[in-house]
């Protein structure tokens, strides 16, 4: 052993202790906290190996019969069925969904059937994941399953929230003005913290693993990491967001030029990734029974995202500019030299100053 192991229930109480003492009381009382079956806990464990087969799934799922006939059931309806057999197997009906729709499908049904304002919850959880799933793809691959799963999870928070407070949750979660980031901010506010560590600490609870509970805790910080998996869980978030935005082109501006000092990120094929979030939303949207997201052309947006970041790039450099001469008037307000001028005379006199002048004629 080189090293004190951390347990899950060490990890549990670290978090509670870490949430004000007033909501950890009112959550550990709350009668209606989200729970989540054993079976899809164990699935949940499955989708973090990159090994997984459908195999594995099934035979987990097998477990459940009722969650077994909705897949079936799901597999078997009109938008997925068109001119196939009907399918009468869990991994017959697995194949036909996919894995991307088969998981959250089976979590939809566990938290978010009875949960206030599903339909814009579940569709800014399941983009996000699939946004997750597609930068792993490119930037870490064998990682993409387990990232998949840690975004699908990142706002469960927010359920555990709507349960213990349903009316200061409602209050705030139904301001569709504002944006995740300000949710965030709001809960600090009202609860005392924000909604990761309630995530982190109700997946402690149901007893996942210790990286899942610590990926949801970190899953809203800053996208300067080195670790290729954080990146990807923390962009997809922001980029859910922009995509599901009434303006996603503005929105995803802003986050390219965030992105410009961040490593990897101009490995990253964005184009792609958005182009397999709209196909996976259509038909998982199809599968829950939520509003189809309306059809983007991914390769526009993004090239008007690029436009819009190259006018603003342009602007900031005219108004630096602009600073810069305004300081030099300020600085010599009698001086009629050229500005061109003063820059190379100040920055002589700046280099005197430092010595380098004097230390090139040595």
């Amino acid at each position: 052993m080189t090293g004190p192991l951390v347990s899950v229930d060490t990890l549990y109480i670290t978090l509670t202790d870490e949430l004000p003492a007033f909501l950890s009381q009112s959550l550990l009382q709350c009668k209606s906290l989200p729970t989540l079956p054993s079976v899809a806990l164990k699935v949940l464990d499955i989708a973090r190996s990159s090994s997984s087969t459908l195999s594995d799934y099934a035979k987990a799922i097998e477990h459940d019969p009722a969650l077994t006939l909705r897949l079936i059931a799901l597999a078997n309806s009109a938008y997925y069925t068109r001119s196939a057999p009907p399918v009468q197997t869990c991994i017959e009906a697995m194949q036909r969904l996919g894995i991307n729709a088969t998981l959250p499908v089976i979590l939809g049904f566990s938290l978010f059937q009875e949960a206030p304002n599903r339909h814009q919850a579940w569709q800014r959880t399941i983009t996000a994941a699939l946004v997750a799933r597609y930068l792993a793809e490119q930037l870490c691959p064998d990682e993409s399953g387990s990232i998949f799963t840690q975004a699908l999870l990142q706002d469960i928070g927010i359920l555990a929230l709507q349960a213990a407070y349903p009316e200061e949750a409602d209050k705030l979660y139904t301001d569709t003005s504002l944006s995740h980031a300000e949710i965030t901010q709001a809960e600090q506010r009202c609860f005392g913290c924000d909604h990761t560590l309630v995530g982190a600490w109700l997946a402690s609870k149901w007893g996942m693993s210790n990286h899942a509970a610590m990926a949801i805790r970190q899953s809203h910080e800053s996208f300067l990491v080195s670790d290729k998996a954080l990146l990807c869980l923390r962009l997809s978030g922001p980029i859910a967001d922009a995509w599901l935005s009434n303006n996603p082109a503005s929105q995803l501006a802003a986050l390219l030029y965030q992105l410009k000092t961040v490593s990897y990120a101009d490995t990253l094929q964005l184009d792609e990734v958005l182009y397999n979030v709209q196909h996976q939303t259509s038909l998982i949207a199809n599968a829950m029974n939520m509003n189809t997201p309306i059809e983007v052309d991914s390769t526009a947006l993004l090239a008007e995202a690029h436009q819009l970041l190259f006018q603003h790039t342009l602007t900031l450099g005219s108004q630096l500019e602009a600073q810069k001469q305004a300081l030099i008037s300020l600085r010599y307000p009698n001086d009629n030299t050229s500005p061109k001028e003063r820059i190379r005379r100040d920055a002589s006199l700046d280099a005197k100053r430092s010595g380098l002048v004097r230390k090139h004629k040595k």
